[in-house]
């Protein structure tokens, strides 16, 4: 069973999610540095309507510096050492990030869609095995998890039940032994897309049930959101904010509050933090989190996307937003539709011009088709679209394009003065076999 998630991590703290039981549910945390000297401890309950889950934060650590977790659990808080246990996958490794503000380099892991055993198919054991070994060679500082950890919605559509929801997690990161050594080799972030809750759902749509999406939501927070970076909102809010040095990430909740009879794939609240975020982070480097594609324009689908028409006037306002405030180095980082690739969107409106960036990786482990570029998405000037006096022209560089599942993207980042140069490796999960590379400046 998933007991350690390693979850948000700055120059000085870092969350640790833990998962004890009815039986054991006193959780003991101690912190180790490099040297493997004891630096802190906590103890906490993890409480039966959290489903057992508990997240403790230590702060005051040393900036871009290695770190141990030990986790054990007892039946109370004043249980001796001696009457503790342990489970497997109970010890973590991390390295805090270096100090705000200072550029330094910078690797990370992007996948999403884990399409877990479901009791029917083969397990991912293989897939989260590669990510670990990537992890290890490339020195990643942590994993964005871009949407769809689970599936809650196959192979029979989810009962209004949290308790549902609860089982899909248990499948994915328990069921799947290699995925709970993952959870304890570095930090995480993650956030949700449609099938954490069901197929396209959209608040705006008649036919989805809040009452069900509530449930999901209450499995998401106990699982994935709680070790995420606090929210300056309220806890109907989740989408955040968070650094590594001087780059800057803003991870999107493109799914939970997504409504299209406003027209919003996010709402007023996240939209204004959003622009603020953009505004005040003008010239360094931005990754934008979006759980579904942003740049490239699907064949299918397409109105789930933040190029259907439904969303077209936000997705516009973003956009004059960077143009009016000459805001560049902006990177999208997406996932969903079970492909790789880099792609670049070029933007202009009367003499002011744009290129944004976008790379997408996915999925980690499925049994969909593999596709062609041609086939997926709209290219050459099929990809070109006009609105209220703005231009946008999507390119989904033909290189880059790695069709085939499963697979995950190693992204690099070296900085420089004023630019950074971004890179991108693509790996097959499920195969021997080694995608597409490249790099572009941001």
């Amino acid at each position: 069973m998933a007991r350690l998630i390693l979850g948000h991590t700055t120059d000085s703290s870092i969350k640790i999610w833990v998962r004890g039981s009815e039986r054991w549910p006193a959780a003991f945390i101690e912190l180790l540095d490099g040297a493997g000297s004891s630096v802190a401890s906590k103890k906490l309950l993890t409480p039966a309507q959290e489903f057992y889950t508990a997240v403790a934060e230590f702060k005051g650590l040393n900036a871009d510096s290695p770190y141990r977790v030990k986790v054990a659990f007892g039946k109370t808080l004043a249980d001796a050492p001696e009457a503790r246990v342990r489970d497997a996958y109970t010890e973590g490794t991390f390295c805090t990030f270096p100090a705000s503000g200072k550029p330094a380099p910078l690797r990370f892991l992007l996948g999403s869609c884990n399409l877990h055993s479901l009791g029917l198919l083969e397990r991912p054991d293989r897939a989260w095995l590669e990510i670990s070994a990537l992890a290890k060679a490339h020195e990643a500082r942590f994993m964005m998890h871009c949407g769809d950890q689970i599936y809650a919605d196959i192979p029979l559509p989810p009962s209004v039940d949290v308790q549902h929801f609860r089982d899909k997690y248990l499948d994915a990161w328990d069921d799947c032994v290699p995925a709970r050594k993952v959870l304890t080799e570095l930090p995480h972030y993650m956030v949700l897309d449609d099938h954490e809750l069901i197929n396209d759902y959209d608040r705006g749509d008649p036919k989805n049930n809040p009452q069900l999406a509530n449930m999901g939501m209450k499995a998401y927070w106990e699982f994935q959101h709680s070790h995420n970076p606090d929210s300056r909102h309220d806890e109907y809010h989740y989408h955040y904010e968070f650094n590594h040095g001087r780059v800057r990430f803003f991870v999107m909740d493109t799914r939970f509050n997504r409504d299209s009879e406003l027209g919003e794939m996010i709402d007023v609240v996240q939209e204004l933090d959003l622009l603020r975020w953009l505004t005040r982070y003008r010239d360094d480097l931005k990754f934008i989190v979006t759980s579904v594609p942003f740049v490239g324009i699907p064949r299918r689908s397409v109105e789930d996307k933040w190029s259907g028409s439904r969303f077209e006037k936000q997705r516009a306002r973003i956009l004059k937003h960077l143009l009016d405030k000459g805001i560049g180095r902006v990177v999208f980082l997406t996932g969903d539709m079970h492909n790789a690739y880099h792609a670049t969107l070029d933007v202009s409106q009367g003499s002011k011009t744009l290129q944004l960036n976008e790379l997408m990786s996915s999925p980690i482990n499925q049994v969909t088709p593999h596709v062609r570029l041609q086939d997926a998405y709209r290219v050459d000037d099929a990809a070109v679209q006009e609105f209220e006096g703005l231009t946008t022209q999507a390119r989904i560089t033909p290189e880059s394009f790695y069709g085939k599942h499963s697979n995950v993207m190693l992204i690099e980042v070296e900085e420089g003065d004023g630019v950074a140069d971004v890179s991108y490796s693509i790996f097959r999960t499920t195969a021997s076999e080694n995608g597409p590379t490249g790099s572009f400046k941001a």
